[in-house]
């Protein structure tokens, strides 16, 4: 079940890409190579993706299809020992083409891969099964170390996720008011749901809060019931978060990071012992290799527990470059800290205010607003997709990197000018942050931000 899951996720994850390949992917989007090389806090080295090794959109559409086809061979579970490492690489080179798409889902669907590659994926419903791997008599249990990893990463990643949310924002109950402000992340479900009153907010925020530090100690209990209610809980709190928060695929991969956790009932064991997991029938070699599996694993766990202190970038600047660079590779720089240690309290819109030859004034990401300079009724829809909203909030944390606000605008002025409807062209462009600032009080009136001057010629 949970390859077949993960199969569909990668599979669904590299199409909706796939959408977007000329405009983030390719040397006639927004950005090319040579503004690759030069992005500033790269997690690994772009030079490692097979993506990078030609701008030309053929390429770039050539590797997508490479990786959807992998994806659905490891989904049917065709020689997955070797299917799985190779998925592993494309999936690394695409994600190493414009890191500044990606955001912590993909960590995850990374990562969730990254330690399947160490277990018999192939063992049930696959088109080719393995036969390599032992089968002892009885009850069967848990003795692989890339089983551990993925059954651990779930429980990691909520538990140090909760133990950084340590601002007073979610000590007193008023942190789910902040986050549904940000109206980047904030879906119609979640603007609705902060109209309601202050003291249900506050048992919502702690209600998170305390499902995100128990539930990974129930995911690992030996009891059924006890692992049931953990997966129960979780479930319930992701589809919470994909209702009220637009946070791309990060729900779905979260739910897909459950399966192992799921008890079926064992095929070599009677009824009245139970049912075991699905990690328990992973038995493999513990020799060789697999106990670096187990360092990595050791890993994991120890650099979370420094993340709680710390933070990834300042902890690798003291390592010697190799092991740095080896680290992010393998995405095991994890830092689960979203809206921690409180949620941002600045927020805002984008506006390209475009002046047409006739005169007249347009926002090139919503074309129907006659107020250009007035608040969007969803800010969420003016992104073509969740990918351009991570890349656009990227530009705005860098503004050294201003300069690659010319090909978002060469993207949007493209888009405007292929729509027969539009009949006007574009003289000249400005990108402004319509920036708010939530108090105690409330949201603050937004202050316009010029972030790239006027464009006077376009290509």
């Amino acid at each position: 079940m949970f390859r077949v899951g993960l199969g569909l996720t990668l599979l669904a994850d590299l199409f909706i890409r796939y959408l977007d390949v000329e405009s983030l992917y390719s040397g006639s989007g927004v950005l090319p190579l040579e503004a690759l090389a030069k992005l500033p806090h790269l997690t690994w080295d772009w030079w490692l993706s097979i993506n990078a090794i030609s701008d030309a959109v053929v390429w770039q559409q050539l590797c997508f299809f490479s990786g959807m086809v992998f994806a659905a061979l490891l989904m049917i579970g065709w020689k997955t020992r070797w299917i799985a490492p190779v998925m592993l690489l494309l999936l690394h080179s695409i994600q190493a083409r414009n890191p500044w798409v990606n955001y912590a889902a993909d960590r995850l669907l990374f990562l969730l891969l990254l330690w399947s590659c160490f277990l018999p994926l192939d063992r049930y419903w696959a088109v080719s099964k393995s036969t390599s791997v032992s089968i002892q008599k009885g009850p069967e249990r848990l003795s692989s170390w890339g089983g551990w990893g993925l059954r651990l990463l779930p429980c990691v990643m909520y538990l140090f996720s909760v133990l950084r949310k340590s601002g007073s924002t979610w000590l007193d109950g008023t942190a789910l008011r902040y986050v549904l402000e940000i109206d980047q992340f904030a879906a119609p479900f979640g603007i609705w749901l902060k109209t309601m009153p202050d003291f249900l907010l506050q048992c919502l925020t702690w209600s998170a809060l305390a499902i995100e530090l128990f539930a990974p100690f129930l995911l690992l209990m030996r009891g059924l019931k006890w692992r049931w209610l953990g997966i129960g809980l979780l479930l319930v709190f992701q589809c919470s978060l994909w209702c009220s928060l637009d946070l791309g695929i990060f729900p779905w991969v979260s739910i897909l990071a459950l399966l192992p956790h799921v008890p079926f009932p064992s095929r070599r064991s009677s009824a009245k012992q139970g049912a075991e997991s699905i990690l328990t029938s992973e038995i493999s070699n513990l020799k060789g290799g697999h106990r670096l599996v187990g360092w990595l694993l050791v890993f994991m766990l120890i650099w979370n527990v420094l993340m709680t202190w710390n933070y990834p970038d300042s902890l690798k600047a003291q390592m010697p470059r190799w092991v740095a660079n080896g680290i992010s590779l393998s995405r095991m720089d994890q830092y689960w800290g979203m809206f921690s240690p409180d949620p941002m309290t600045l927020d805002g819109w984008y506006v390209i205010a475009a002046e047409m030859d006739d005169g007249s004034m347009v926002d090139l990401l919503d074309w129907d607003r006659k107020d250009i300079w007035g608040k969007p009724a969803n800010v969420i829809e003016a992104f073509p997709g969740d990918r351009w909203k991570e890349f656009t909030m990227r530009l705005f944390d860098y503004p050294d990197q201003a300069k690659l606000w010319e090909g978002v605008i060469r993207h949007f002025q493209n888009r405007w000018e292929s729509d027969l409807s539009n009949t006007s062209r574009v003289q000249s462009a400005t990108v402004y942050y319509m920036l708010e600032k939530t108090t105690e009080e409330g949201v603050l009136p937004s202050e316009r931000e010029q972030l790239w001057p006027e464009v006077d010629e376009f290509p």
